[in-house]
């Protein structure tokens, strides 16, 4: 009888990011959210000084506030489902060595993924993760969990010991 390494497993609430890691994950993203939504603006103003191109300065002087906020909102969307469908991390989870997965251990799909970062725009859903539990609203919303890869590598090691140990 053979026995093969799991390729997942399901996450056990010892596996879960911490409050810390998840808050940490929060700050890098938005900094590189916010460095991201002013390169419009800085593209504008190379156009402007080196070109004279007055208009396209002009034009993202005078965006209407809502829709700055929209489109500031439709960058973190695509931020996320860019990043989380390709790789499981944004960049302030490869900071923090945590990994988003399905609650059985499997890969998240494309559509998890699009409502994990569609939720993010619902207010205060990044306080929403500080409690006892450190799972958020947009984690519960898509079914998915953030996890410590150092924690959830070392229950693979576990289970590999184990199956290791069936096979003789």
């Amino acid at each position: 009888m053979e026995f093969v390494k799991p390729k997942e497993i399901a996450i056990t609430s010892a596996m879960l990011a911490s409050s810390g890691q998840r808050l940490g994950n929060y700050i890098i993203d938005m900094v590189i959210h916010n460095i991201i939504n002013v390169i419009p603006i800085g593209i504008g103003w190379i156009l402007y000084e080196f070109f004279g191109n007055y208009e396209l300065s002009l034009w993202l002087e005078s965006i209407n506030p809502i829709v700055d906020f929209l489109i500031s909102y439709l960058i973190i969307v695509i931020y996320y489902m860019i990043f989380e469908s390709l790789t499981g991390k944004s960049i302030g989870k490869y900071v923090t060595n945590t990994k988003v997965m399905m609650a059985d251990g499997s890969k998240p799909e494309p559509y998890s993924i699009f409502i994990r970062s569609i939720s993010r725009l619902i207010p205060f859903d990044q306080l929403s993760f500080l409690g006892t539990i450190p799972k958020g609203w947009h984690d519960t919303l898509s079914k998915s969990v953030v996890v410590d890869l150092r924690k959830y590598n070392q229950e693979l090691e576990m289970q590999d010991s184990i199956n290791e140990i069936g096979q003789e």
